[in-house]
């Protein structure tokens, strides 16, 4: 064979082999995105393929959009690099993998990252590096589609392959495998299923299907058995065994950033109390147990639980409620205090774009929004500003009203107990500290707990305060979720791993302490365990301030269904239902699970809203 005839050969052999090697780059971009998780070993080969196949998929697009290599493998993976860094990171912080709803909340993400620290690893350095070898192999043996017929032509096939493998994924392989996150262990589904996989099968819950017999009919049939008249009479009755229920002229929420106390999930001991004030509090006090409705992080779905009274449970799993739902006009328990004259005021000491709030707290009505750029005087405790800080602000709100008649409704939000709960600080000593076979096993956790003293001094700073003044004043406040610190701290205490704890025990982990206190006499009460959903029903009812047909109906479930939780339900004899046994006819409160579906669907999703539903009436 003469030279002239294999220089021909060889180019055409390089060329078939360079395009093999291209052909190959979705595989290697999934080999390095598992291997920077850590996931590659627990996802079996057939999950792989699947993986494999959405990843070409991506190359595809982008290849037909730009009809070049030398675009579309830079873009693809490097992007899909970029997010295995994070989700390395985010699992790592908060135990929870990052989920395409989170991409809304990236700028939350970002002002709340410098609190963590963060660890390049050998498995993702050498990603790197094969990632920079694939990108220069790209650049140099480039292929292209020329000519606008023939990219069009291209496009309209790669669109054409795309929509039949969704339809084909979604429609028939779903289904027929069973393919679904677990919303109790997420992390375990996307260890077990892959990162690309498992973010197509959570695109199923991203739109909210409306209930089974939903219609505006149902929501008029539970208006009627909740509307005003019915309530007119209890009143009456009230008023004439002589009990006066004193209105608060001032209505303090306090949702307190990662307050619970650990020991719902077992026993450990300390070297003092962290807790002292707060569990000292009986007079004047209704306390117990709040169940939210998210672990470590997503504070703003406990918020939203909170003043809207929707359950999390009936929201599209592991959603960011404040990214999605809270639309102008969204009616709330901000609504019901401004229509019976409060002035109302959300504050939080910090930037007021995080988790959206100055868009919802704007759609809900608030008067006004203080975020950390206005206030006053900031002290920091590590890189947040501090409880006692934020109530000293707080408590300037008060102090300033023109009249001190004048009815005011404030909604804090704290920062000071945010994780990551490592490093040492000069504005911070370290004071508690878990004693026992537990003592220096657990950094973050005594780190952590140091932190519930310095809020329970805060909390005592702001009682005492109260105490003194003549305005009545009711205070309300509530943790939105238990902090993420060791895992191993929870499985030891527990005395198991968490993943064998039956799923009905798995509350223990979403309980925070709530109080309801006032500076004037009222009823004393240990509630036990309560949904988030029912606390703003629970507050206008201590003050005995008006509701609104949807309020009454939740203060009415909660006799029967104290807990309603995206883990299930709980009644009050503390029997556990999961969502699937709600669904039958065997489950003793189905048909008010139903009316409350109903109830969610209207409030946060239905364009139709009944209004009276969702307006005080006196």
């Amino acid at each position: 064979m003469t030279k002239e005839n294999i220089l021909p050969l060889a180019r055409k052999a390089a060329h078939i082999l360079f395009t093999v090697f291209l052909m190959t780059v979705p595989c290697i971009s999934y080999f390095l995105f598992e291997y920077v998780t850590g996931n590659l070993a627990t996802i079996p080969s057939y999950m792989a393929a699947l993986n494999i196949g959405w990843i070409y998929v991506l190359y595809l697009l982008v290849f037909a959009a730009s009809g070049r290599t030398r675009i579309a493998i830079p873009v693809v993976s490097i992007l899909l690099f970029i997010l295995s860094l994070a989700e390395a990171f985010v699992v790592s912080f908060r135990s929870r993998p990052i989920m395409f709803w989170d991409i809304l909340a990236f700028g939350t993400a970002m002002t709340v990252s410098q609190n963590y620290v963060f660890t390049i690893t050998k498995a993702m350095k050498e990603a790197g590096v094969i990632l920079l070898v694939i990108n220069i192999a790209a650049a140099a043996f480039p292929r292209r589609i020329s000519g606008r017929k023939y990219r069009l032509a291209f496009a309209g096939t790669a669109a054409g392959v795309t929509a039949a493998y969704g339809v084909w994924f979604f429609t028939f392989l779903m289904p027929s495998w069973g393919l679904g996150i677990n919303m109790w262990e997420v992390n375990e589904t996307y260890k077990e299923y892959g990162y690309v996989l498992s973010t197509a099968v959570s695109f199923r819950y991203a739109v909210k299907q409306k209930p089974a017999g939903y219609g505006t009919s149902q929501i008029k049939r539970i208006y009627n058995d909740y509307k005003a008249e019915d309530v007119l009479l209890a009143s009456a009755e009230e008023v004439a065994l002589g009990e006066d229920i004193i209105t608060p002229v001032n209505i303090i929420c306090i949702m307190n950033e990662s307050l619970s106390d650990l020991r719902t999930g077992g026993f450990f001991q300390t070297n003092q109390a962290y807790f002292p004030f707060l569990y000292s509090l009986k007079e004047n006090t209704i306390s117990g147990s709040l169940c939210v409705p998210v672990f470590g992080s997503m504070t703003c779905n406990s918020e939203f639980e909170f003043l809207t009274g929707d359950s999390i449970a009936f929201l599209p799993s592991n959603c960011s409620a404040y990214q999605f739902y809270i639309k102008p006009g969204t009616y709330s328990l901000v609504s019901t205090l401004k229509d019976q004259g409060y002035r109302t005021v959300a504050m939080h000491p910090y930037p007021g774009e995080n988790w959206n709030r100055d868009t919802c707290y704007k759609n809900m009505g608030f008067d006004d929004f203080i975020d950390e750029n206005r206030y006053e005087e900031r002290d920091f405790l590590r890189n947040y500003v501090s409880d006692q800080s934020n109530y000293e602000n707080l408590i300037k709100q008060v102090e300033n009203k023109e009249n001190p008649a004048d009815r005011l409704f404030l909604f804090n939000v704290t920062m000071q107990n945010h994780g990551g709960y490592e490093g040492i600080y000069d504005n911070f000593p370290q004071e508690v500290w878990l004693t026992g076979s537990l003592k220096d096993k657990y950094p973050k956790t005594d780190q952590y707990l140091s932190l519930m003293k310095r809020s329970d001094e805060a909390l005592e700073y702001l009682i005492r305060y109260f105490e003194a003044s003549d305005e009545p004043t009711m205070i309300v406040m509530f943790g939105d979720h238990q902090p993420s610190v060791e895992d191993e701290f929870f499985d030891e205490i527990a005395g198991m791993p968490s993943a064998d704890v039956p799923a009905g025990d798995h509350l223990m982990w979403y309980e925070t302490p709530f109080l309801i206190w006032t500076n004037y006499e009222s009823g004393s009460e240990q509630k036990g365990k309560m949904s988030a959903i029912y606390l703003a029903s629970e507050l206008l009812d201590q003050a005995g301030l008006d509701m609104t047909p949807y309020q009454r109906f939740l203060l009415s479930m909660e006799e029967t269904l104290p807990v309603i939780h995206p883990l299930g339900c709980y009644d009050a004899s503390g029997t556990y239902y999961s969502w699937e046994e709600t669904g039958l006819d065997s489950f003793p409160y189905r048909d008010t699970i139903r009316d409350y579906e109903y109830l969610v669907y209207n409030h946060s999703f239905d364009p139709k809203k009944y209004k009276d539903m969702y307006i005080a009436e006196p």
